[in-house]
């Protein structure tokens, strides 16, 4: 039964807990939040994404892989075109997730279609690439999509964070 009121408030709790250091107690208020959202609410992209980090923080990882391909599946289904801000934070997160987890060839695949040049997010996946080639030991080509994240960045601050981060995994 769908009760969108009951299930944004559920949602808003479980954060206030996740955020007070009280991860453990937030996911069952997340589950039964996501049981109760419309499946068309802008917002339930979110709270998969968001238990799926508090999943993450209690090192459940395949729990955390599920409901971050639901963030991505639920953005899809709601309409977002592939390419959208909405479907590339959602394939950021799972290729990072899955990057964490020692699987960068997985991360490639996820990125991978959304990964379109020119598209103003095109900074987000290069980094995720650059990252996943890296750990390939695929070097040249890490520094090749470096170079595009940095190049791609959408400001001059953005893209002094970038080179720090880069400079961890010298990349240029």
């Amino acid at each position: 039964m769908i009760d969108q009121a009951r299930a944004s408030c559920l949602a808003s709790e479980a954060f206030d807990l996740w955020q007070s250091g009280k991860g453990a107690e937030a996911v069952p208020l997340y589950e039964l939040s996501l049981a109760l959202a419309d499946p068309s609410h802008y917002r339930l992209p979110d709270y998969h994404g968001e238990l799926a980090s508090v999943l993450s923080e209690l090192g459940r990882f395949p729990q955390a892989r599920s409901q971050l391909e639901q963030s991505l599946r639920v953005t899809q289904d709601q309409g977002a075109a592939e390419g959208s801000i909405g479907v590339v934070i959602a394939r950021y997160f799972l290729a990072d997730h899955l990057l964490g987890q020692q699987q960068p060839q997985e991360a490639l695949q996820v990125i991978e279609p959304s990964l379109v040049e020119g598209m103003k997010s095109e900074w987000l996946l290069r980094l995720a690439k650059a990252t996943a080639l890296h750990a390939l030991g695929r070097i040249d080509e890490a520094r090749q999509e470096a170079a595009t994240a940095l190049e791609t960045a959408p400001s001059s601050q953005k893209r002094e964070e970038l080179a720090k981060l880069l400079a961890t995994l010298q990349l240029p």
